[in-house]
């Protein structure tokens, strides 16, 4: 039974210049006499506003939360994109995308540059110190002629994988090239790295340290003396020692401290690999005849 239609009518000249009435009162009786419907799960909201969505417009911010808070053209394009990974924005004439998290799966980065039209393949893989937050391949297909991609950080000069430092890449609008980039980030404890970088260069294990035609045994102690331990490739010679090839399964067990050291390459934290031969060498191979300096 409808309680409310029995009850006075209260018109806006009743109630001028009171603050109650006989209607108003009643009305108000009424009213809190009504039973409490059930409580609804509360909808979340911006801080900012309130909004009242349709059932429709709550389907496409759902659809839309699985690529971040983007804009959609109609064609179904992002004109932004943001995720725990990374940000894409349109700056001007430029598509800049802010890299978050240096750890995060590959295709992550994938699936962002794809909901703004864009067909890149980003890598950040684990590197050697001397190689963190630098670009360790980059190339372009299709229709790559007159194409342009920036690579950078902010800050400027900062280490990828350190707090506070993003990775930038920067594409023109309208940029239809496939393209493929790999950074070096800091390694994890274990984790082997990806690039050949020169274990006696600077900011490496072996800063400084000469190994080019010295013994496994000489080098071995200085590797010791800083905590790093060594492992061993044993190389073959090309002709004229313009080169080397590798033979796969000759290890460790089987160089002998009299063997000599042509290069060291930094492997994973706290291991760098030795190049080796039995033979002293008259050249050094691993540079096409011609020692390193240092």
């Amino acid at each position: 039974m409808n309680e409310l239609k029995h009850l006075a009518r209260v018109r806006d000249e009743d109630l001028a210049g009171r603050a109650s009435g006989a209607g108003a009162r009643a009305l108000l009786a009424a009213i809190t006499a009504e039973e409490p419907t059930p409580e609804r799960a509360p909808v979340p909201r911006r801080r900012t506003r309130r909004l009242l969505l349709s059932a429709a417009a709550t389907a496409t911010l759902a659809a839309a939360a699985l690529i971040g808070p983007s804009l959609v053209t109609p064609t179904g394009v992002a004109t932004s994109y943001a995720s725990t990974e990374l940000d894409i924005t349109r700056e001007g004439s430029d598509w800049v995308a802010r890299i978050k998290d240096p750890y995060a799966d590959h295709e992550k980065y994938t699936e962002g540059f794809k909901a703004v039209g864009l067909n890149v393949q980003l890598q950040i893989v684990p590197v050697s110190p001397s190689g963190v937050g630098e670009m360790i391949q980059m190339g372009m297909g299709g229709s790559a002629i007159g194409q342009r991609m920036y690579t950078g950080t902010e800050p400027e000069g900062c280490e990828t994988g350190r707090p506070g430092c993003v990775l930038v890449i920067k594409l023109p609008v309208g940029f239809k090239a496939q393209a493929w980039v790999k950074f070096g980030r800091e390694a994890r404890p274990g984790e082997a790295y990806q690039n050949s970088g020169r274990a006696n260069a600077k900011g490496e294990m072996l800063e400084g340290v000469k190994v080019s035609g010295r013994t496994v045994g000489e080098v071995v102690a200085e590797a010791r003396a800083r905590g790093v331990k060594a492992i061993f490739q044993v190389i073959t010679p090309n002709e004229n020692y313009d080169g080397f090839s590798v033979k796969p399964g000759e290890t460790s067990p089987q160089v002998g401290n009299d063997w000599f050291v042509w290069d060291a390459e930094s492997a994973r934290p706290g291991v760098v690999r030795l190049l080796v031969t039995k033979e002293h060498l008259p050249k050094n191979p691993v540079y096409g005849g011609e020692p390193p300096v240092g």
